[in-house]
C-alpha cells in the first residue's frame, strides 16, 4: 500500500519540479536578473531633462536607452515596488558625428556617469509617469519621462515590410525565413557610400518592440562596426525607429515610410479630358463608316 502510494505521488512531485525549471529568469545585458516589478516600467517614453528640450527614452527588461539633444544614455533600470521608486544607472555619451536632418544620431567617447531617482506613478489609468532628479559628473538636475502608450500595440512583419525614407537614405525590408531582412543606402549627393544591413524578428506579438542585429554598417562618418544588437519600434506617429548599441556606441535612427504616389486634380482632369477625345474620335469614325 505504501509502495502504490509513492507511485501515485510521485509524478506530480516530478511535474512541478519541472515546471519550475522551466521558469527562466529574465536578466538584463549585463547578466543581472530582473525582477518582476521592474518589468513594469517597460515601454516607450518621451519626456525632459531639466525641463527644456526633449528625450526619447526605450525601456526593456531592466535596461534603459535615451536619447535628447546632445547626449545619448544607456545603462541598466530598477524598480523598488513598495516605494514606486525606479532608480537608473546610466552612461552618458555625447554625439560625435550625428546627422540630424536624417534623423540619425551617434553617441560615443568617453562616458559620464549618471544616477536617475525617480517616483512611478499614475496621471491616468496606467503607470504613465516618471518624475525625479538625478546627479552626475557634470551636475545635477531633475527630470519627467511620460509614457507614450505605445507598448501594448501588437508587433508584426506586414508592419515593417517595404520602403522607408530619410533625408538621404533609404532602407528596404523584406521577409526572409521567418524574420526581416534590411539593407539601407545612401542616395546623399555627391554619394557617400554609407550603407548598413541586418536582420529583425518578433519578440511578443502583443507588444511593438522587434529584436534588431545590426550585421554591418560601413563607409559612414560614424558607427562603422559589425554584430550590434539593438531593437526596433513603430511609434505614435507611425515612424520606424531604431535603438542600437555595440559596446560604448550608441546610435538612434527614425525612418518614415515612403509617400504613396498621389494623383493630383489636374492628371485626373487631363485624364478625363483624353477618355473623352478618344471616344468623341470614335463616334466620328463610326458615322463615316456609316
Amino acid at each position: 500500500m505504501l509502495r502504490a502510494l509513492i507511485f501515485l505521488l510521485l509524478p506530480p512531485l516530478l511535474f512541478g519540479c519541472l515546471a519550475e525549471e522551466d521558469e527562466e529568469d529574465i536578466v538584463n545585458d549585463q547578466g543581472d536578473t530582473v525582477a518582476d516589478p521592474t518589468l513594469r516600467l517597460n515601454g516607450l517614453w518621451d519626456g525632459q531633462l531639466d525641463q527644456a528640450g526633449s528625450i526619447r527614452v526605450l525601456i526593456y527588461n531592466g535596461n534603459l536607452f535615451a536619447f535628447d539633444a546632445t547626449t545619448g544614455f544607456y545603462g541598466t533600470v530598477a524598480l523598488d515596488d513598495e516605494s514606486a521608486t525606479a532608480t537608473m544607472m546610466l552612461n552618458g555619451y555625447t554625439y560625435s558625428s550625428s546627422d540630424t536632418e536624417a534623423n540619425q544620431l551617434i553617441a560615443g567617447g568617453s562616458a559620464l556617469e549618471y544616477d536617475f531617482s525617480g517616483l512611478l506613478f499614475p496621471t491616468s489609468e496606467a503607470d504613465d509617469t516618471l518624475v525625479g532628479d538625478y546627479e552626475s559628473d557634470i551636475a545635477p538636475g531633475g527630470f519627467e519621462f511620460n509614457n507614450d502608450g505605445t507598448w501594448t500595440r501588437s508587433s508584426s512583419f506586414a508592419a515593417l515590410k517595404g520602403k522607408w525614407v530619410s533625408s538621404g537614405y533609404e532602407l528596404f525590408l523584406s521577409e526572409v525565413n521567418n524574420e526581416l531582412s534590411f539593407r539601407e543606402v545612401s542616395i546623399a549627393t555627391p554619394s557617400t557610400g554609407c550603407t548598413s544591413r541586418g536582420t529583425i524578428k518578433l519578440i511578443n506579438e502583443e507588444e511593438v518592440l522587434y529584436s534588431l542585429q545590426l550585421v554591418e554598417r560601413k563607409n559612414c562618418t560614424g558607427f562603422n562596426v559589425t554584430s550590434a544588437p539593438g531593437f526596433a519600434t513603430v511609434n505614435v506617429d507611425g515612424g520606424l525607429e531604431f535603438f542600437i548599441r555595440k559596446g560604448g556606441e550608441l546610435m538612434y535612427a527614425l525612418y518614415e515610410r515612403e509617400a504613396a504616389e498621389e494623383v493630383t486634380e489636374t492628371e485626373t482632369e487631363t485624364e478625363t479630358e483624353t477618355e473623352g477625345e478618344e471616344e468623341t474620335e470614335e463616334e466620328v469614325v463610326e458615322e463615316v463608316a456609316e
